[in-house]
């Protein structure tokens, strides 16, 4: 059985202004990892808990805000690899997911050669906007793109060390992006499968992506929970129309699951939206199939 090392990530930094076609700000969404983290959920696992608390940005003036989010961003990065022992498994648990930089930055700087880390990404948008092309400047849409090409905000171009190759990302989900993102997607060649790949042909998709889980030494998930269809998962920042059901992904994160080195972060629930029981329960269902190996 793994030992877990849960890290609640009690943010909404990455949410400077209402997501894109949302009209509020995602208010609610830092209480997520409480939620999720029950007494009787967690009664399954061997486990730790290490809390972070990031600023609210409502708290934060609108000149400090870049340099604030980075320092930030850096400190829980640091005492992630800080806490982290060598035989737990790192579970960062969001919050907005922004949280994925520092989950993501920890893991590379602990593998050291990002050639060895696949990341598979869950979610319905790419996330890997320039702030100068994002819809919203919110960083919860940007925090991708730092590890794979040249980045717009000096403060957190500075922190990224290593790159991930195109090569080393696979996209799981029926992805909306916007204009930047779409045209760096084609160049950069990413591999993504979608929720009607699946209806298609589940075999397929999870024997390609048993493939390339198992190309690499170290395993990094990412999972929004907007990877779901809004029947699934309505409380979170951007409902998804289409998605997945969860029976469609559950093969895939038994695949997961498996690999020796893995580390994951889960993000975007909102307890305080419509929807909060069902969506905590899928969140939760999520992170059991992942952690079961």
């Amino acid at each position: 059985m793994r030992k877990i090392h849960f890290y609640k990530a009690k943010t909404r930094l990455g949410i400077l202004y209402p997501p894109i076609h949302q009209k509020t700000l995602n208010i609610g969404v830092e209480d997520a990892p409480d939620v999720i983290l029950t007494p009787d959920f967690l009664s399954q696992f061997s486990y730790v808990i290490t809390e972070f608390e990031f600023p609210r940005p409502e708290n934060i003036s609108k000149p400090d805000y870049i340099n604030v989010l980075a320092d930030k961003l850096k400190e829980f990065k640091t005492l992630i690899n800080k806490t982290i022992k060598k035989d737990e498994t790192q579970v960062v648990i969001g919050g907005d997911n922004s949280v994925t930089f520092s989950s993501l930055l920890a893991l590379l700087e602990r593998a050291e050669d990002s050639k060895n880390v696949g990341y598979v990404q869950f979610d319905s948008h790419g996330e890997m906007n320039l702030y100068k092309t994002s819809p919203t400047k919110n960083f919860h849409g940007m925090y991708l793109r730092p590890f794979l090409d040249s980045f717009d905000i000096p403060q957190i171009k500075k922190i990224v060390k290593f790159k991930l190759p195109a090569h080393n990302l696979f996209f799981v989900g029926d992805l909306k992006l916007d204009v930047e993102e779409k045209r760096f997607f084609v160049i950069s060649k990413f591999a993504n499968v979608n929720s009607m790949d699946v209806l298609k042909n589940k075999k397929s998709v999870v024997k390609k992506i048993e493939d390339f889980i198992g190309k690499f030494d170290y395993l990094h998930a990412n999972f929004d929970v907007d990877v779901f269809n809004q029947k699934e998962a309505l409380a979170t920042g951007i409902p998804s129309d289409k998605g997945f059901m969860l029976a469609d992904l559950l093969p895939i994160l038994k695949i997961a699951s498996k690999h020796k080195n893995l580390s994951l972060d889960l993000s975007e629930v909102n307890p305080n939206k419509k929807g909060a029981k069902k969506t905590i329960q899928i969140a939760q269902k999520v992170l059991s199939t992942l952690l079961s190996y």
